[in-house]
């Protein structure tokens, strides 16, 4: 299928809470959505489709976009940006490397520039290897809502209408800030014009993160969403009161920011991110969420749905802590824990 618009053409890999956050603000924004998801689920994500926002209780109605099912479908120059939503876990999968080789062969010596949502330790030199595109065809993507399914069944929080919740496809809210995106700019030009173009919907924001801040954020938060499960995803309050595990997340969440590929930024971030700053953070964050409810989303999200990957990503932290000569020994111990666990 050629898409023949006026418009900037974007397609999404992957239909999930992640896909259609993005693809909605996008769609808002002026360009022509389209996704790819797997065969046989086209008619799962056809359009007309709605999503909740929590930010001010409404229905969003989303129905301009497109859905296709084979890669063999996209024509090489049909869209400026290609926005990669699977994750590190199953970017890694025989399944993920295969879409990724076949989305490369399509892409490359293109002007289309990649944006890859996965996170943890070389995810990013395991996209080069696979999709054998440059460096600067490729940017890293963050998304800033907080966005899941509708069937992710969490506890509901006036003014929160769960009937409003069952019609809706996927549900998001946004940070005090207003940043529902954030996009690496190693390639500043196309950043920019991602950025632009994304800040076109006039009620969601895309910001830029330099290559180095993202190393750290693509890597330093999952010793505390390990510390949340072992526990069993309480109140952030009940998990920081749990003084002895809090204080050893917080050493391997800096055992991890202070990594020599992470340089001065790192090691600044390993002291301030200490056990008083990481709970004013999350303290602060569980109540801007309000009312998404931001624990329950955690379990939702991290003790779940993308668990696979943020265990991975801390054996890779410890794999390259090893590597330069250093113990690693807090981010061991809440390993051997989450996998006890």
């Amino acid at each position: 299928m050629t898409i023949t618009s006026d418009k900037t053409n974007i397609l999404i890999v992957g239909a999930g809470a992640v896909g259609f956050s993005v693809g909605y603000h996008l769609h808002l924004s002026g360009t022509d959505v389209t996704f790819l998801v797997r065969k046989g689920r086209k008619a799962d994500f056809a359009p007309p489709q709605k999503l909740y926002c929590y930010d001010d209780a409404t229905l969003k109605d989303f129905s301009n976009f497109n859905v296709i099912e084979d890669i063999e479908e996209i024509k090489p120059q049909q869209y400026q940006f290609i926005i990669i939503t699977l994750d590190g876990n199953v970017s890694r999968s025989p399944e993920g490397v295969a879409t990724l080789s076949k989305l490369g062969d399509v892409v490359r010596n293109s002007k289309t520039t990649v944006i890859m949502s996965a996170f943890g330790s070389g995810i990013r030199e395991h996209y080069i290897q696979y999709m054998r595109i440059p460096e600067d065809q490729l940017l890293r993507g963050i998304l800033g809502t907080l966005s899941h399914q509708s069937k992710a069944d969490l506890p509901v929080h006036a003014p929160t209408d769960p009937k409003l919740i069952n019609q809706a496809i996927v549900c998001y809210k946004h940070p005090a800030n207003k940043v529902g995106f954030q996009v690496e700019n190693n390639n500043k030009s196309a950043a920019k014009q991602f950025s632009a173009l994304y800040n076109n919907s006039g009620v969601s924001r895309c910001g830029q993160v330099s290559p180095a801040m993202f190393n750290i954020y693509s890597s330093i938060g999952f010793p505390v969403y390990a510390a949340c499960d072992i526990v069993g995803w309480p109140k952030f309050s009940a998990v920081i009161a749990n003084k002895d595990l809090w204080q050893l997340a917080c050493r391997a969440q800096g055992e991890i920011a202070s990594l020599p590929k992470h340089g001065l930024i790192g090691k600044i971030m390993s002291f301030v991110m200490g056990p008083r700053m990481t709970a004013k953070i999350h303290l602060k964050m569980e109540q801007d969420m309000l009312p998404l409810d931001y624990q329950a989303f955690n379990r939702f999200h991290h003790g779940g749905k993308v668990k696979a990957q943020d265990v991975e990503s801390i054996r890779n932290s410890i794999v390259e802590g090893e590597l330069q000569g250093r113990q690693m020994k807090a981010l061991k111990e809440l390993l051997q824990r989450v996998e006890h666990n």
